[in-house]
């Protein structure tokens, strides 16, 4: 019997990875909903068991996994009425998950695992959220077509705007509204390229954990969701056709998502975040690493005389400051001069002292922190934990 060669070897276990790839087939088992991806749960990575309708009563744990920090909430959204009843942050371990991709399965496997027998959790369907710099948002214009055509247009036109190869991508596609350009009628379509490699490693975790995956969502689309829910626009007196940008201010990454008539109008995100400030204070005032959180509340204000920490603390955030500004810039110059009216800033860095009032001062754009959630139903709060840090993933628990 002759032995097969190494780079034979290879070619047949990518052929094999195709074909399990194709049995699977993450498009037929996800629908996206203004961005949601809905994964129906497969039996052994082959069988597919019908998703129940989402007016089902459904008790869910739903998870934002992030590259330092674990947030969990354990919840029901039922016709319209969301209620918490745990809320938890852990953190995620080192190098376990890199912008949004899930690296290291055994060591987030475990934690999650520990966390989930430590707070008793009996909830049976999953949903994962996250962002990543490898999903792909764009708007495009298409020739106006037949519902059934769709996709193919779209798939089409896409390759023009991105060298990507599609069949590593789950496309979304969501009309926005029509135009009549030189009298064609054209629809005006966003589309969503969800990364297959990255849909997988969060359906993987999920089973190994012995759970149903039921959602994998997007950050800035459940952020969506949390801002019609809990009517933040009336909350905060403003005009609901303002555009509004959402920054949540993460430790490795500040998502920039602006909001227009209810619905996501821009997105884009800057490489930096709070890991950064971090890194400032160990080397500077040797903090601890798990004294940094407390320590940045404590002695970091933007407001008062600067000491020489704080002056290389304002020196980054100015850095950040000048790159949402760009990103804002952008956003007017391409939406013929819309104007972002508020900011909202959440996450980790938004609880620096002084840092909504510094924001303001520097872009000229009334800057507010998130603080507290409203309208929902939180059953305990015995952890002490901020809820406004919990915004992405009890956004992804609602669903529609």
């Amino acid at each position: 019997m002759r032995v097969k060669k190494k780079s034979e070897l290879d070619i047949n276990n990518k052929e094999i990875d195709k074909k399990e790839r194709k049995s699977i087939n993450f498009k037929a088992l996800m629908n996206m909903d203004l961005g949601d991806l809905k994964i129906k749960c497969l039996k052994n990575l082959k069988k597919i068991n019908k998703l129940s309708t989402p007016e089902k009563k459904r008790k869910v744990i739903a998870f934002d996994i992030g590259s330092t920090t674990i947030k969990i909430v354990d919840g029901m959204y039922y016709k319209n009425d969301l209620t918490i009843d745990k809320y938890i942050t852990v953190q995620t371990p080192k190098g376990a998950v890199i912008d949004g991709e899930i690296k290291k399965e055994q060591k987030l496997y475990d934690k999650l695992n520990k966390v989930l027998k430590e707070n008793n959790i009996k909830a049976r369907d999953a949903i994962c959220t996250t962002n990543s710099t490898l999903i792909i948002n764009r708007e495009i214009l298409i020739p106006k077509v037949e519902k059934e055509e769709m996709d193919t247009v779209i798939r089409y036109e896409i390759q023009q705007y991105l060298p990507i190869n599609l069949e590593d991508y789950i496309l979304q596609e969501t009309i926005l509204g029509e135009e009549q350009i030189n009298e064609v009628k054209k629809l005006n379509v966003r589309v969503i390229a969800y990364p297959e490699k990255i849909a997988r490693g969060y359906y993987n975790i999920l089973s190994k954990l012995n759970l149903k995956p039921y959602a994998l969502d997007v950050n800035y689309n459940a952020v969506n969701k949390f801002i019609n829910f809990t009517d933040i626009n009336n909350e905060y007196e403003y005009n609901s056709e303002d555009s509004v940008a959402f920054i949540d201010m993460g430790a490795s990454f500040i998502d920039v998502n602006i909001y227009k008539n209810g619905q996501l109008d821009f997105t884009r995100i800057i490489k930096a975040g709070g890991n950064d400030i971090d890194e400032i204070l160990v080397q500077m005032n040797d903090v601890k690493d798990y004294e940094v959180e407390s320590y940045k509340i404590e002695n970091i204000n933007l407001q008062q005389e600067l000491d020489p920490l704080n002056i290389h603390v304002r020196d980054m955030i100015d850095d950040w400051i000048e790159k949402i500004e760009k990103i804002i810039q952008f956003y007017k110059n391409k939406n013929m001069g819309n104007e972002v009216n508020k900011i909202i800033i959440f996450g980790g860095t938004s609880k620096l002292n002084g840092i909504d009032e510094y924001m303001t001062s520097k872009l000229g754009i009334k800057t507010r922190r998130r603080k507290g959630l409203s309208k929902i139903t939180f059953k305990s709060n015995d952890d002490g934990e901020p809820v406004d840090d919990f915004i992405n993933v009890i956004g992804s628990v609602i669903r529609l």
